[in-house]
């Protein structure tokens, strides 16, 4: 029989509380039983394997190792995961490896991330005989190499040069100059045989802009650099220092005309180059390449769910636990509370929680869409792509941004602790924190979402069709640009039902389309007066509080949609499910993570201020109503302790007896760091000496 401490009793005490099985909302995570069963077994022959079962064990990672070390093991951990999905033919690690870190954060994740996507994506029919196969099977091992050293998220900037040799029937690969040189892919420094290559491809002496190759970088043989390639890693980062982002610069590295992937672009023997369009088919290449971005950005948004859920979970065990002073102007005599039990405490906790339940639900209508989409572009069928392009680039952005304020929350939440290493948070901060750039800086992310809003609100003025994805909707931005902006009286319209999900729905969609009016509208009557670019860029932050309304409508229509159709009308997790997607709701009004648009439902007339102190006394309710459940919605993610990495996370609450023996095995404290110090020139002895003269 295990004794309970006083930390793991209040742990027991907090499960005990639930009102629904976590079980239930962990196979809605998962998609369904099967999968979940199937992951728990994945995790324990993994974690068995690396020797992480023992959680009173100081993990590995935190053993003092230096770039080397770090790079060296998450070499041997990406070996076991990879070699578990090869062996039990799954793909639980493709995306997310066993921390829940997307898998890029691994020497060999890009291989089955974009580097067989883009295969997959761009190459022939005979290419992805070739090539997929050897990917899968790990008999080589590929990065995808497309940001350089002065251009990133502006792929029409790319300096890299792959030129056509007739004669040698041969493209030859170079970097032209320092801003050229491909830098920050992942496992490009060490772990690579093979990379992707964006470069501009000329033939005949014209540059037909970028295009994919597939270049060997290393020897099968011995692993060394290829002539002409140079590699090496970037050091260290805040994050993901188990894998190897690295540089590569190209000397004039000739490739065969194979190697360019030739699904979409093909040069002929003779130096020709053609695209293949046909009347059924015409989309340039310029967008078919969209596809590799879209399935990755999707990706990333799903992952930054679970790294937001990591640290909000470890952050809720920690407050469950952690005993602190009393509640303001208690009686002396009372005994400390959790800090659990504060109300900005766990406040702050269920809006961590009730965001990435939000992220992931968003995650998985986007998953359906695009899969949608992918069947439609195998019968030449690419009228939705934009679109999905569009809200691609703002999900992204939003999630991301999301996630990061978040988990930076959290770890501030844990006090002193959650700086600490041994708590995890750092760590998961960092790696979330590093998904705001990945794959199109924010920023620039929210432009491209509104340059396609405001391209549909200008169609719908002229001859073009609007996109049907979004027709109903710029209908409705007509509406009030035609009307004129006057405020909306809303007050009679939902008084009676403003806790309704409808009524949610239909304020965030008011508020978007007003917020896009006004950009769209101050957008025009600055280019009346200036350029088209001065405008947009004098313009731009209303554009992006208008990108910024548009996602929050979609995602709110994504988390409440899902929670409504995964689980039994009237069954405990639906009920609180509703309860989370209401809380979303209204925290997002009043007080919003993002700034962009803050106030935007008082200025546009969406909502009254005797309306916000009604969502103000509700949000105290769903509070109330949700403490109960903390632990169970942050255990139904299924987080086993080792991907946790924290002694303040650990599921039995076990926090300060964890917390001490890890601190104690820490090399410094085991080994002769207080000696070395003591001793060395001018250190501590020294010192003491020259004070005392």
């Amino acid at each position: 029989m295990v004794i309970l401490n006083r930390q793991m009793d209040l742990m027991h005490q907090a499960r005990a509380s639930s009102t629904f099985d976590p079980m239930d909302l962990t196979v809605i995570i998962y998609d369904n039983e099967e999968t979940v069963l199937s992951r728990r077994a994945a995790f324990h022959r993994v974690e068995r394997s690396l020797g992480l079962l023992d959680n009173m064990k100081l993990p590995h990672i935190y053993s003092g190792l230096d770039r080397e070390g770090l790079y060296l093991e998450g070499v041997r951990r990406a070996r076991v995961i990879t070699s578990d999905m090869i062996a039990h033919d799954h793909s639980h690690f493709q995306w997310l490896n066993e921390r829940y870190q997307i898998c890029n954060s691994s020497p060999f994740g890009m291989n089955f991330l974009m580097f067989r996507r883009t295969v997959e994506l761009q190459g022939t029919p005979e290419q992805q005989r070739d090539w997929l196969e050897q990917i899968d099977q790990m008999r080589i091992n590929g990065a995808y190499a497309q940001t350089e050293l002065g251009h990133g998220t502006f792929v029409r900037g790319i300096e890299t040069t792959a030129t056509f040799d007739v004669e040698a029937d041969t493209f030859t690969i170079h970097s032209p100059t320092p801003t050229s040189v491909k830098y920050w892919p992942g496992g490009l420094g060490f772990s690579c045989s093979h990379t992707l290559v964006a470069a501009r491809l000329i033939t005949q002496g014209e540059d037909h802009g970028v295009h994919m190759f597939m270049v060997q970088i290393r020897s099968l043989n011995d692993f060394t650099p290829v002539r002409g390639v140079e590699l090496g890693d970037l050091g260290m980062k805040m994050a993901y220092n188990g894998t190897c982002n690295g540089y590569a610069r190209f000397s004039s590295v000739r490739v065969p005309r194979s190697s360019l992937l030739a699904g979409h672009a093909q040069v002929a023997r003779d130096g020709t180059y053609s695209q293949t369009r046909t009347q059924a088919d015409p989309l340039p290449l310029s967008k078919r390449v969209y596809s590799t971005m879209l399935d990755t950005r999707r990706n990333i948004v799903r992952c930054v769910a679970f790294g937001l859920a990591q640290a909000a979970t470890i952050a809720a065990r920690y407050s469950i636990v952690r005993e602190q002073g009393r509640l303001m102007f208690a009686d002396a005599a009372e005994e400390e509370v959790a800090i659990v039990m504060f109300k900005s405490q766990h406040y702050r906790l269920l809006t961590l929680i009730a965001q990435s339940y939000a992220i992931l639900f968003a995650a998985k209508d986007f998953d359906v869409q695009y899969e949608q989409l992918v069947r439609e572009q195998a019968n030449n069928t690419h009228t939705r792509l934009p679109y999905m392009h569009a809200v691609s680039t703002g999900l992204k952005a939003w999630a991301t941004s999301i996630a990061s304020a978040g988990a930076t929350e959290a770890r501030k939440m844990c006090g002193g602790h959650g700086f600490v290493a041994l708590s995890g948070l750092p760590e998961i901060e960092g790696t979330v924190s590093a998904t705001v750039t990945f794959e199109g800086e924010n920023y620039v992310m929210w432009q491209q979402l509104m340059t396609y809003l405001l391209k549909q609100v200008q169609a719908s003025y002229g001859r073009q069709a609007v996109d049907a994805e979004v027709k109903e909707y710029i209908d409705g931005v007509r509406q009030y640009l035609d009307g004129g902006m006057r405020p909306s009286c809303t007050r009679e319209c939902h008084k009676d039902d403003l806790f309704d999900s409808s009524t949610w729905l239909s304020l965030y969609r008011q508020r978007s389309q007003r917020v896009l009016a006004a950009a769209y509208r101050s957008y025009i009557e600055t280019r009346n007066r200036t350029s088209a670019a001065e405008a947009w860029n004098t313009c731009m932050m209303s554009t992006l509080s208008a990108g910024q309304a548009y996602v929050e409508y979609m995602v709110l229509k994504s988390f409440i949609e899902w929670t409504s159709s995964t689980a039994p009308r009237d069954s405990p997790v639906s009920q609180v499910l509703s309860q989370l997607t209401c809380l979303f709701a209204l925290v997002t009004i009043t007080n919003p993570t993002l700034s962009f648009s803050t106030g935007s439902f008082l200025e546009h007339g969406i909502l009254t201020t005797d309306e916000l102190n009604e969502i103000r006394n509700h949000i105290h309710e769903l509070l109330t109503d949700l403490l109960p459940n903390i632990t169970a919605l942050t255990d139904a993610w299924d987080f086993t302790d080792s991907s946790l990495c924290s002694a303040l996370g650990c599921e039995d609450g076990n926090v300060y007896e964890r917390l001490l023996s890890w601190t104690r095995q820490l090399p410094a404290n085991a080994g002769r760091a207080v000696e070395t110090a003591w001793r060395a020139p001018e250190g501590i002895q020294e010192f003491f000496r020259a004070s005392r003269l």
